[in-house]
Protein backbone atom coordinates (compact mmCIF):
# COMPACT_ATOMS: atom_id res chain seq x y z
CA UNK A 1 0.00 0.00 0.00
CA UNK A 2 1.42 3.51 -1.00
CA UNK A 3 1.04 6.56 1.47
CA UNK A 4 0.79 9.95 -0.46
CA UNK A 5 1.89 12.95 1.55
CA UNK A 6 0.27 16.08 -0.55
CA UNK A 7 1.48 19.14 0.45
CA UNK A 8 0.65 22.82 0.24
CA UNK A 9 3.25 25.14 1.30
CA UNK A 10 3.28 28.68 1.02
CA UNK A 11 6.52 29.61 0.71
CA UNK A 12 8.99 26.87 1.24
CA UNK A 13 11.82 26.45 -0.75
CA UNK A 14 12.94 23.32 -2.68
CA UNK A 15 15.88 21.11 -1.26
CA UNK A 16 15.11 22.48 2.14
CA UNK A 17 15.79 20.66 5.33
CA UNK A 18 12.48 21.02 7.60
CA UNK A 19 11.23 18.80 10.40
CA UNK A 20 8.57 15.89 9.78
CA UNK A 21 6.65 15.76 13.20
CA UNK A 22 3.67 12.77 13.10
CA UNK A 23 1.28 12.54 15.94
CA UNK A 24 -0.88 8.99 16.10
CA UNK A 25 -4.43 9.51 17.41
CA UNK A 26 -5.85 6.00 18.20
CA UNK A 27 -9.83 6.23 17.73
CA UNK A 28 -10.67 4.06 20.21
CA UNK A 29 -12.17 5.37 23.77
CA UNK A 30 -11.42 4.14 27.16
CA UNK A 31 -14.09 2.01 28.43
CA UNK A 32 -16.06 1.59 25.25
CA UNK A 33 -16.98 3.93 21.73
CA UNK A 34 -14.40 5.24 19.41
CA UNK A 35 -13.80 8.83 17.89
CA UNK A 36 -16.59 9.37 15.03
CA UNK A 37 -15.66 10.31 11.68
CA UNK A 38 -17.72 13.55 12.51
CA UNK A 39 -16.26 13.96 15.89
CA UNK A 40 -12.21 14.00 14.43
CA UNK A 41 -13.41 16.07 11.93
CA UNK A 42 -15.04 19.07 14.54
CA UNK A 43 -11.17 17.95 15.94
CA UNK A 44 -9.29 18.61 13.05
CA UNK A 45 -11.12 21.60 11.68
CA UNK A 46 -11.03 23.34 15.07
CA UNK A 47 -7.88 22.25 16.65
CA UNK A 48 -5.35 21.57 14.16
CA UNK A 49 -6.45 24.03 11.59
CA UNK A 50 -6.32 26.45 14.45
CA UNK A 51 -2.41 25.76 14.76
CA UNK A 52 -1.34 24.82 11.01
CA UNK A 53 -3.63 26.99 9.05
CA UNK A 54 -1.03 26.47 6.68
CA UNK A 55 -1.58 23.12 6.06
CA UNK A 56 -1.06 19.02 7.22
CA UNK A 57 -1.65 15.76 5.82
CA UNK A 58 -4.15 13.08 7.83
CA UNK A 59 -3.85 9.73 7.18
CA UNK A 60 -5.64 6.17 8.33
CA UNK A 61 -3.64 3.79 9.95
CA UNK A 62 -4.25 0.63 12.08
CA UNK A 63 -2.14 1.10 15.56
CA UNK A 64 -1.30 -2.31 17.51
CA UNK A 65 0.29 -0.88 21.26
CA UNK A 66 0.18 -3.19 24.44
CA UNK A 67 -2.23 -1.91 27.02
CA UNK A 68 0.61 -0.93 30.02
CA UNK A 69 -2.98 -1.97 32.05
CA UNK A 70 -4.11 -5.71 30.86
CA UNK A 71 -0.88 -6.23 28.98
CA UNK A 72 -2.85 -7.22 25.91
CA UNK A 73 -1.81 -6.27 22.08
CA UNK A 74 -4.58 -3.76 21.38
CA UNK A 75 -5.22 -3.14 17.65
CA UNK A 76 -7.29 0.29 16.78
CA UNK A 77 -8.23 2.50 14.24
CA UNK A 78 -5.82 5.70 13.97
CA UNK A 79 -5.44 8.76 12.38
CA UNK A 80 -2.12 9.77 11.94
CA UNK A 81 -1.35 13.70 10.96
CA UNK A 82 2.00 14.57 9.49
CA UNK A 83 3.63 18.22 9.53
CA UNK A 84 6.24 19.49 7.95
CA UNK A 85 7.98 22.83 8.78
CA UNK A 86 11.11 24.33 10.17
CA UNK A 87 11.89 23.26 13.45
CA UNK A 88 11.26 25.28 16.53
CA UNK A 89 9.54 26.09 19.89
CA UNK A 90 6.51 27.86 18.61
CA UNK A 91 5.88 24.71 16.32
CA UNK A 92 6.79 21.92 19.10
CA UNK A 93 4.26 23.66 21.41
CA UNK A 94 1.70 23.91 19.01
CA UNK A 95 2.23 20.23 18.51
CA UNK A 96 2.19 19.08 22.11
CA UNK A 97 -1.21 21.66 22.52
CA UNK A 98 -3.02 19.67 19.81
CA UNK A 99 -1.98 16.12 21.28
CA UNK A 100 -3.03 17.39 24.81
CA UNK A 101 -6.50 18.52 23.80
CA UNK A 102 -6.97 15.69 21.88
CA UNK A 103 -5.70 13.39 24.98
CA UNK A 104 -8.43 15.34 27.52
CA UNK A 105 -11.26 15.47 24.88
CA UNK A 106 -11.34 11.63 24.21
CA UNK A 107 -9.96 10.53 27.22
CA UNK A 108 -6.89 8.79 25.98
CA UNK A 109 -3.62 7.36 27.47
CA UNK A 110 -1.36 8.65 24.81
CA UNK A 111 -1.01 10.38 21.57
CA UNK A 112 2.09 9.07 19.80
CA UNK A 113 5.02 11.54 18.40
CA UNK A 114 7.73 11.39 16.34
CA UNK A 115 9.97 14.02 15.08
CA UNK A 116 12.83 13.63 12.08
CA UNK A 117 14.96 15.74 9.73
CA UNK A 118 13.61 15.61 6.36
CA UNK A 119 14.82 16.90 3.05
CA UNK A 120 11.68 18.52 1.05
CA UNK A 121 11.59 19.12 -2.35
CA UNK A 122 8.82 20.37 -4.46
CA UNK A 123 8.26 19.57 -8.06
CA UNK A 124 6.50 21.83 -10.27
CA UNK A 125 5.41 20.93 -13.36
CA UNK A 126 8.07 22.29 -16.31
CA UNK A 127 6.32 24.11 -19.62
Amino acid sequence: MKTWLILSYIGLASCASYQRSDLYFGRDIPGGGQVSEQEWKAFSDSVISHYFPEGYTEWEAKGRWKDTKTGETITEPTKVVTFFGKAGKQRSNAIDSIAQQYLRRFRQQSVLRSDMRSGVHFLNQTP
